[in-house]
């Protein structure tokens, strides 16, 4: 549930913020943001009028949504949601079926996962009088994205075009050969706005190539590897050497010493086309 996200809002509220940022991205939710909700005054009832229970899969029964004792500081707040991804909330590119699989769903979980944030979608967005589920980011931290837009009447915006800005990328690539950027496991959800891709898509107004390097790459079809090279990323490397246990890979010293040998393969491919 995201409920502790709601708590997080409210005590931020309590203590005088009326400008907020909130960074959703890699949950074990898929509520819809539903729980946020919840710990900010919403209350979610089935046919009977009892209250849901907690979680996305209760979401197929709901009925309806009462906003009345909704914390009415939200009205007065400017709330700006950072997201690492712009998923919608349904269908093969939303956050059930894109992101239900890393938290332990299998199929039959993802379809009922995703029919259950539809009817969520349905209820809530005749009670706001807004359509929000095909936004850029509802499908992000599990739907958190559509909840934030519906309750809190959030701004979305992507996270790592906030963190570029914030850090003054531009200034730093203007002149620059080469772009390095990382990530935990490149896959075909980098191409959803993740940091690579954040960073790639900059580099590219500047003609600038990108190396992307991973603590674990996908096996990719070319078609999705086109994809990468479509948005500026022209090669990939992983980090990891061959087999390796659990514990080696979490080993921080041996972390280290992998990505410096990444490093100094991309060094000296680097050098290998200077030299062309």
């Amino acid at each position: 549930t995201t409920y502790g996200t709601g708590e997080l809002i409210r005590d931020a509220l309590d203590r005088g913020a009326r400008r907020l940022l909130v960074g959703i991205g890699g949950s074990a939710t898929n509520d819809g943001g539903a729980g946020m909700a919840s710990a900010l005054g919403a209350r979610f009832t089935d046919a009977s009028g009892d209250e849901l229970a907690s979680g996305g899969g209760a979401l197929a029964a709901l009925d309806r949504v009462d906003l009345s004792d909704l914390d009415d500081r939200l009205a007065d707040a400017e709330i700006v949601v950072a997201s690492d991804v712009d998923n919608p909330l349904l269908g093969d590119d939303g956050a059930s079926a894109v992101y239900g699989p890393q938290k332990g769903a299998g199929p039959d979980a993802v379809r009922e996962l995703d029919e259950a944030l539809c009817r969520f979608a349905d209820v809530v967005e005749n009670t706001v009088g807004r359509e929000i589920r095909e936004r850029p980011g509802a499908g992000a931290a599990g739907g958190l994205g559509f909840g934030m837009m519906a309750f809190c009447e959030a701004t979305l915006q992507s996270g790592v075009e906030l963190a570029l800005d914030t850090l003054g990328a531009d200034g730093v690539l203007d002149g620059a050969a080469l772009v390095l950027t990382a990530e935990g496991r490149l896959d075909r959800q980098t191409l959803s706005g993740k940091v690579p891709v954040g960073v790639a898509r900059r580099a590219k107004g500047y003609g600038i190539p990108v190396v992307a390097v991973g603590g674990a790459v996908e096996a990719m079809e070319e078609s999705t590897l086109q994809r990468f090279r479509d948005e500026g990323i022209v090669v990939i490397f992983s980090s990891v050497e061959g087999a390796a246990s659990a514990e080696d890979l979490m080993d921080p010293d041996g972390t280290r010493r992998r990505l410096e040998r990444a490093g100094e393969r991309v060094a000296r491919l680097v050098d290998i086309g200077g030299r062309l």
